[in-house]
């Protein structure tokens, strides 16, 4: 297969660009931004090496800014067995392109705190849906590998996940479910395993490496890595999904009002791959983000099941 090819070096070098892009395309601009216009959803990624991810996010229609915090599909903590890679990755030097077609690759070479190459390829397949695939190269064997992408929206957006059904539900169906707060999950995030056999790894003493280290409720397992936040007064959508196999958990914060120091995150966390990977090897994971309006449950089933065609699965 002929390899992609880059037009234009961002982060300092800028590069002539051949042709003027499609509204489902990244376009470099100064300052260590990429930035995008889908006519839908128009925003910029943040490349100067300080914070990744997409920093801001508007609504066309309307105009509203989505995101809060660091923004969306940030790498935030890498993780194996026993071990934390630096502060975060969105501390990490990057090099970052454009591609023919339109596709942003972030790449974050080796170092000595973070002994892995890491790469991100963002590309829009539609005007409310941009992919993600990532993949990972450690230079040392990495058990349990854990890449944990954050996403943060606006105030407004609650969040749900889409679980199994509890064992007395006579019905057996999955469903979405809201996060909201409780007592007994007070000051906590909440986490949602793909199973049994995943859930000991959230609990293996990663999470308590400092600095900033977090306590995890679990509460149900995941049917599918499927986790939104809705903003009901706005009619307004946001999905992140992952096929089984590349996403091992789906956290977030409960929902509570007023907001305390958890719930005022307004987060979506995405674990990624929780595989051992042995040094040299290529490990790839794979999501999906969706911002649309009017966007049912059943609706996001439906596309869930279309995305999970599309990669074959």
């Amino acid at each position: 297969m002929m390899r992609e090819v880059a037009v234009v070096i961002l982060c300092g070098l800028m590069g002539p660009v051949f042709a003027e892009p499609g509204p489902l395309a990244f376009r470099p601009v100064e300052g260590g931004y990429a930035e995008f216009d889908t006519r839908l959803l128009r925003g910029k990624m943040r490349l100067d090496g300080k914070v990744q991810g997409i920093s801001s996010l508007a609504y066309v229609p309307t105009g509203a800014e989505l995101l809060k915090s660091v923004g969306l599909l940030s790498y935030y903590r890498v993780f194996s067995s026993g071990k934390r890679y630096g502060h975060a990755a969105r501390d990490w030097p990057l090099r970052a392109e454009v591609l023919v077609g339109g596709a942003l690759r972030i790449v974050f070479p080796p170092a000595e705190e973070h002994p892995l190459e890491l790469t991100g390829t963002f590309r829009w397949r539609t005007p409310d849906t941009l992919d993600l695939e990532t993949t990972v190269t450690p230079q040392v064997a990495m058990p349990r590998l854990e890449v944990f992408l954050s996403s943060y929206l606006a105030d407004g957006f609650e969040g749900s996940v889409y679980l199994k059904p509890n064992r007395f539900d006579k019905k057996g169906a999955a469903a979405f479910v809201r996060a909201d707060w409780c007592e007994l999950i007070d000051g906590d995030y909440l986490a949602f395993p793909r199973d049994r056999e995943v859930l000991p790894m959230i609990y293996d003493g990663r999470w308590e490496i400092p600095p900033s280290p977090v306590t995890w409720a679990f509460t149900r397992y995941l049917e599918a890595p499927i986790g939104i936040r809705r903003d009901a007064g706005a009619g307004l959508t946001a999905v992140i999904m992952s096929p089984s196999k590349d996403c091992f958990a789906v956290s977030m914060p409960y929902n509570k009002q007023p907001a305390d120091n958890v719930a005022g995150h307004g987060s979506i966390y995405m674990s990624l791959f929780g595989q051992d990977v042995a040094a040299g090897q290529t490990v790839a994971a794979h999501c999906r983000l969706i911002i649309a309006k009017d966007l049912s449950d059943e609706a996001i089933l439906g596309r869930y099941r279309q995305y999970l065609a599309e990669r074959g699965q």
